[in-house]
């Protein structure tokens, strides 16, 4: 079953009509239609990777599953994106809620996606590959800030505080004792670790590229 990204909100936008043709008169006034041609390109170029997501993925589709506050939610979101790797990211968010998934359905997700750059994304999905089985798993934020840097650039840093300020990641403090301190008394060491959080782990579990577990399928 194909999956139209247009048809799933057309009942939502015909509700809505009366407040958007106000908006819509109001935009035209000022900057004409380069914002309805802009996002009806970047509509286009979403409809195609939603499409083969679900052939990629072999999916079983039902638009009846996605509510319409997620419908609209993520229409207005997605269609404000240009830029492949974020696209691809909301293509694969709706075309997963339609088939069942309960990660990819939560609309919370799509707040998060909208603010990420492409090295955001880069970043998000390097950091959490090493959640999968088979990876070494690295906590320490040390390890981290080295380790991103060296594979992904200068810049990555950045990526990963703003995947903490997006609720993704956190950091951890743990404090340690151990012996052979001054005057044979316990030492107190601290350490500094980044985590993912619940939040993250399920935005992860939605958008990696391997065929989520709870997905319908044909």
């Amino acid at each position: 079953m194909s999956l139209d990204v247009t048809n799933i909100v057309e009942s939502v936008r015909q509700t809505l009509a009366p407040a958007g043709a106000t908006l819509s008169d109001t935009w035209a006034a000022l900057i004409g239609d380069r914002v309805a041609g802009w996002r009806i390109k970047n509509a286009a170029a979403i409809q195609k990777a939603v499409a083969a997501e679900v052939a990629t993925l072999g999916l079983r589709v039902d638009k009846v599953k996605i509510p319409e506050r997620y419908a609209i939610t993520w229409f207005e979101e997605a269609t404000k994106q240009d830029e492949a790797e974020i696209q691809q990211l909301f293509a694969r968010l709706l075309a997963r809620a339609a088939a069942g998934d309960h990660d990819a359905g939560d609309r919370r997700h799509l707040e998060i996606l909208t603010h990420l750059t492409p090295k955001d994304a880069a970043v998000f999905h390097w950091y959490f590959a090493r959640e999968d089985p088979g990876i070494e798993k690295m906590s320490a934020e040390y390890l981290v800030w080295k380790s991103v840097k060296e594979e992904l650039g200068e810049d990555a840093w950045l990526s990963v505080e703003h995947l903490m300020a997006l609720g993704v990641l956190e950091r951890r403090f743990d404090v340690v004792a151990r012996e052979g301190g001054l005057m044979g008394k316990d030492a107190w060491t601290a350490s500094t670790d980044l985590a993912p959080t619940e939040r993250g782990l399920s935005l992860y579990r939605a958008c990696n590229p391997a065929v989520p577990a709870d997905a319908a399928k044909d």
